[in-house]
């Protein structure tokens, strides 16, 4: 164990999952300190309180220490253990996602989607973690605090990380106010107390405070564009968001400024599979999501919702939601799911000729009612989901005005809100929800009953819209894929064949549904949100000034992050316009690329429910493989897109029912 995993599991905040820690100038400095004690302790360093001398310049074997070694081995001149820590903060982003990596790697902590890190179970239970050579560590919390509170002696590892935690103030994250200012005197006498500990506490207490050499990052002019770049990108005009935006950050860079403005502030475009990994690793520290999503909660009267908050409320939320919007939640109740989709199929007739788009948007809405609602909402499903896309037109895009919320027609559909909550509570009593499986709106319910504070009653409709906000772009995804299906015969045919292998001898269990049962139909629905994703960009504010590929960001920048556009990168995706289903296969696995795939968002507002999306998707397919057989019409359409509120086909996107396979 390093002091930097120590350091990392010391700044975690287990209850919430989120790192007590803001990158910045005086964090960098820790961690390269805590590299340059490791370096002492290893032998291969020492250091007085003038100079830093190099004992061995033998690498250690360990790729976070050898390149700080290596660069002080290297240097023509001796210098002070202060201006070693100074120059290594450079690598204080390298250092920290790499001991993350490690920390996970030994089974310490476990990532969860969305960029949150908990000590695993089996650490928490025992209270040890692996040391190394089937040794173990008791856990760093609970040792260094016992030294604190309990007066207890320290070793001289420890006592260096009492300093360390102490520079950057950490003592104050992790104990009351009354035991810190009891303790404040003992901590100080603690960092006195070893050597190493004490020159590196002093030299990192000075960096942070009067730098001798901060190293400057040169950063690059922003490229800012007109309209005529936009304009010039046929893509734009045929709706192909990433297509259009990929081509723009091939020619103009992964960050540009666009011609456009929103709140009085310019907009900025990050592009490209580095600039998702960025978000993905450090956007949580430097990015919010409030600022887009304020005047969607305002309609709906709430102000604590998933999507507009971050850090610790945001992940405690989404761990109290995500059982409900997990693929285990989605498999318990597959046969109501399958009964739903043949509800919807049932009532197709051959020869029958349907508008994609409405169509599954319709067919979809009722499926998440049912599931994740426990409501039948058939009659007025339409003004819901009407409603729902104004209101994401004109308070998140603003594409229209906002009086267009208030005609006299979405007055009446707003009335509909009030219908489904007011249906909600009336089927999600006790008594009513006795023995069934918890479903989102028990999942809300149940935080607002144990947690008043976290989701106050005010803000119980918005989880609910939401799901059916959802629903929208389930049911686009759900077109895009049986467009993608129907227009590859060879593909059709092999989902058709999966489906008759599960569905031809009655219903299958969800033990049924495993990856070899439904490989082709789960593959095909991979390349259909690859190259047609519903969800093209996310909005996001910069709160931290923060440098990304060179470019310097200011607070309140807003930026467009392009996060799909990556999906139309050459180098990636060999011929990315060419739909291929194997290249999700083992041995190209071309998606796995870091930064490449992100149909479903980015960072700590990741889909929560993408696992439960990609099964209800692939039932959905193999049903409508395994009951009717369909075709585009006119045969020689070609696929258009509207991108609003958020990519759909278009609606001349129509499919004429050719044959019942199987009866309903």
């Amino acid at each position: 164990m390093r002091l930097t995993e120590e350091l990392i599991l010391l700044m975690l905040d287990e209850d919430s999952g989120y790192l007590e820690m803001v990158p910045s100038w005086d964090f960098a400095c820790v961690m390269a300190g805590a590299v340059i004690a490791d370096l002492a302790l290893e032998g291969r360093i020492d250091t007085d309180l003038d100079a830093l001398h190099v004992i061995s310049d033998a690498p250690t074997g360990d790729a976070l220490l050898d390149p700080t070694l290596r660069e002080i081995s290297e240097a023509q001149e001796v210098s002070s253990a202060q201006y070693w820590i100074e120059r290594s903060t450079v690598r204080s982003e390298e250092i920290v996602t790499m001991t993350l990596d490690r920390l996970v790697e030994k089974g310490i902590l476990d990532y969860e989607t969305g960029g949150f890190w908990t000590l695993s179970r089996e650490v928490n239970r025992s209270g040890v973690y692996p040391a190394g050579e089937g040794e173990t560590l008791r856990e760093a919390k609970s040792r260094v605090l016992n030294t604190v509170l309990n007066r207890d002696i320290p070793d001289p590892r420890d006592a260096i990380l009492v300093g360390l935690m102490h520079t950057c103030d950490g003592f104050k994250l992790i104990l009351s106010e009354e035991d810190y200012d009891e303790s404040a005197e003992w901590i100080e006498t603690l960092v006195r107390m070893d050597l190493v500990g004490r020159l590196v506490h002093a030299a990192v207490k000075e960096s942070a405070f009067r730098p001798k050499t901060r190293r400057i990052v040169p950063t690059k002019p922003i490229p800012k564009l007109g309209f005529g770049d936009i304009l010039r990108q046929r893509d734009f005009r045929t709706g192909n968001i990433p297509k259009a935006m990929w081509s723009i950050g091939e020619r103009h860079g992964p960050v540009v400024e666009l011609p456009f403005r929103m709140a009085g502030q310019r907009l900025v475009a990050l592009i490209g599979p580095k600039t998702n990994h960025w978000v993905n690793r450090h956007g949580r520290f430097y990015l919010r999501s409030k600022d887009y999503i304020e005047g969607l909660e305002r309609v709906f009267g709430a102000s604590r919702t998933l999507p507009g908050m971050d850090g610790p409320e945001h992940h405690k939320l989404r761990k109290g939601l995500r059982g409900a919007y997990s693929r285990a939640a989605l498999a318990e109740r597959l046969p109501q799911l399958v009964g739903c989709c043949r509800e919807g199929i049932g009532t197709w007739r051959e020869g029958d000729v349907f508008g994609a788009a409405e169509t599954f948007q319709q067919y979809v809405s009722s499926q998440v009612s049912d599931l994740l609602l426990g409501v039948e909402c058939g009659d007025y499903v339409d003004e819901l989901l009407e409603y729902e896309h104004r209101a994401l037109v004109t308070q998140v895009q603003r594409a229209m005005p906002k009086f267009m919320l208030s005609t006299p027609k979405m007055r009446r559909a707003r009335k509909r809100i009030a219908e489904l909550q007011d249906a909600i509570h009336a089927s999600h009593t006790p008594a009513q929800r006795q023995g069934k499986t918890k479903d989102l709106a028990d999942a809300v319910l149940e935080i607002n009953g144990n947690d008043p504070q976290m989701l106050p009653e005010t803000d119980m409709v918005f989880p609910f819209v939401a799901s059916m906000v959802a629903s929208i772009y389930l049911g686009s995804a759900l077109g895009f894929a049986v467009y993608a299906m129907v227009r590859n015969p060879d593909v059709y045919a092999e989902i058709r064949r999966e489906a008759d292998a599960l569905f031809g001898n009655g219903d299958p269990s969800s033990t049924d549904f495993n990856r070899n049962s439904v490989d082709v139909t789960h593959r095909l629905f991979l390349e259909s949100e690859r190259l047609y994703p519903v969800i093209p960009w996310q909005l996001r504010t910069v709160m931290n000034q923060c440098v990304v590929e060179g470019f310097e960001l200011p607070t309140k920048t807003r930026l467009l992050i392009c996060q799909t556009a990556s999906h139309y990168s050459g180098e990636i995706f060999p011929d990315p316009t060419r739909f291929d289903v194997d290249r999700y296969l083992p041995g190209r696995e071309e998606h796995m690329a870091p930064g490449a795939y992100a149909p479903y968002g980015l960072g700590t507002h990741t889909c929560l429910g993408h696992r439960w999306v990609e099964l209800q998707m692939v039932v959905n397919l193999m049903l409508i493989a395994y009951h009717v057989n369909l075709e585009v019409v006119p045969d020689d359409y070609r696929l258009g897109i509207n991108p609003f509120p958020t990519s759909a086909p278009n609606r001349k996107l129509k499919l004429r029912v050719t044959e019942i396979r199987n009866r309903v």
